[in-house]
């Protein structure tokens, strides 16, 4: 694996401590065990669910049962020989993960998702679309599914990049390269229904991720049309991948955006991990949109 791409010193996880949660932090502890990296386990309490007349007390009960219960986390994940510190936050959630996660300096946010149900799609929603704009470092979303998963936590060897060349989508694709281990599925779904300019686009892709002497992982490049959470969905599931990559989006999106979505709508409908690449002012991602621009002859 490339440092530059990915390194993870320290992953931390955010956790509600419901038993949908324990895929992340399974999954987390699988990959921190791989790498030797340090595990922070963060859970935020917000005080507005405690906001009523009795809610002191409910919010010192709620304190101490999160303690306890990080406490039997440490211990387990210390059994495990992972170097690990909990961190209890109270405010708004999302912000305050991130400053958890700035103030450790991790280099992952693993993010456990409730995607079987509506209820669970809506609250991914709610914190994964904030997340996904405002994070520096890159998201690991893990569905109660991934369990499946577990033995190739960290050492991924069918991995799926869908790319629209955005800059943040060209950084996942460069990511995707480099961990790929036996696998890599390249994949742009164009809104076209032309065959030559669906043609350019793989072109593109060719030029974006070659196969070569340097790279011995097979890479197939696709370009199909459709509905693009769909078409990602349906292709991860036909080539039984292990991880998807995807860059994450550039603004924060709203609560109406949910469905319109195609990071979240494949976060909420693929049973792997997706990790999730932030856009960063990358020149050498630039000079390659460019670069296949010119060798797709087409503008994306």
């Amino acid at each position: 694996m490339n440092p530059s791409i990915l390194k993870f010193k320290t992953i931390a996880v955010a956790t509600d401590l419901s038993d949908t949660a324990s895929s992340a932090l399974r999954y987390a502890q699988a990959m921190a065990r791989m790498y030797q990296s340090a595990l922070v386990l963060v859970h935020v309490i917000d005080p507005l669910a405690y906001a009523f007349p009795d809610g002191a007390p409910s919010l010192l009960t709620a304190n101490l049962s999160a303690r306890a219960e990080l406490k039997k986390i440490e211990d387990e994940t210390i059994a495990l020989g992972i170097p690990v510190h909990s961190v209890i936050e109270s405010g708004i959630v999302c912000e305050s993960i991130l400053q958890a996660v700035s103030d450790h300096c991790a280099d992952l946010l693993v993010l456990g998702t409730r995607a079987k149900t509506e209820a669970g799609r809506v609250a991914l929603g709610t914190v994964a679309r904030q997340l996904l704009a405002k994070s520096r470092c890159p998201i690991m979303t893990v569905s109660p599914d991934a369990v499946n998963s577990l033995p190739w936590a960290g050492c991924w060897q069918h991995v799926l990049a869908a790319t629209d060349f955005s800059p943040a989508s060209i950084r996942a694709l460069k990511c995707a390269h480099q961990i790929a281990l036996r696998q890599l599925i390249l994949l742009h779904v164009s809104e076209c229904q032309k065959g030559n300019e669906c043609s350019r686009c793989r072109e593109k892709l060719r030029f974006l991720a070659p196969f070569n002497e340097s790279h011995t992982v097979p890479v197939e490049h696709i370009v199909v049309p459709g509905k693009p959470s769909e078409v990602i969905s349906e292709y991860a599931q036909r080539f039984g991948v292990d991880l998807v990559v995807l860059g994450s989006p550039e603004n924060e999106l709203t609560e109406e955006d949910f469905h319109k979505s195609t990071v979240l709508q494949v976060i909420s409908k693929v049973m792997c991990p997706v990790l999730c690449l932030p856009f960063i002012n990358d020149p050498s991602s630039a000079e390659l949109i460019l670069e296949g621009e010119s060798v797709g002859g087409v503008r994306m």
